[in-house]
């Protein structure tokens, strides 16, 4: 707990402020850099994958609704997301990864249900070759984005552990001719025969 403890300091009255737990001191810090994250994380899979989502509309005449129950599309798009939110924050996992995933599923899609999570959970554990070759699809095209672009620059560590600015990065790189052609293989061929 927090307790503000008036101090006389040479004549002048200061505040000086005690943390009670050095736990709870700990867990703030914690949460405080998770939010912090999990901000970083959605804006950042927002901004590099909804202009294609987007571009993919205007292309396509639309994605109905239904395009984004399919078990292939929420594997991609969640693989996705977590690769985005990955580069940009670093190591997130647990819930932190969870928020990220769902309000970047949210703002790129635009559908409103708050299931995905249970969804995602759903296929997974029933091993559904669809979702799983989803994953795989995004696992290979995010692999594309990162091997092709500044992103991956500098030696050291993996990628996974370090953090990165997707808004800094090149944004001409989704306008790349095979950027495009893997965003259609992997995206539009499976919007187009969808319902």
């Amino acid at each position: 707990m927090i307790q503000q403890v008036l101090e006389q300091n040479k004549g002048g009255i200061g505040i000086l402020t005690l943390f009670g737990d050095l736990a709870e001191c700990s867990d703030m810090w914690r949460w405080a850099l998770d939010l912090s994250k999990v901000r970083r994380a959605h804006r950042a899979a927002t901004a590099v994958i909804s202009p294609m989502v987007e571009k993919s509309r205007h292309r396509l005449g639309g994605i109905s609704d239904l395009t984004w129950s399919d078990p292939y599309m929420v594997g991609f798009m969640v693989m996705l997301i977590t690769i985005a939110a990955r580069i940009e924050a670093g190591k997130i996992e647990g819930e932190a990864l969870c928020r990220v995933q769902a309000r970047s599923w949210k703002d790129i899609t635009t559908i409103r249900s708050g299931l995905i999570g249970e969804e995602v959970l759903l296929l997974s554990t029933s091993c559904n070759r669809e979702f799983e070759t989803g994953c795989r699809n995004a696992f290979a095209f995010g692999s594309m984005l990162v091997g092709n672009s500044i992103l991956f620059a500098g030696a050291g560590t993996g990628w996974q552990d370090r953090p990165r600015d997707l808004q800094e990065a090149d944004s001409t790189i989704t306008e790349r001719d095979d950027v495009s052609a893997a965003w259609e293989r992997f995206f539009d061929a499976h919007v187009s025969v969808r319902p």
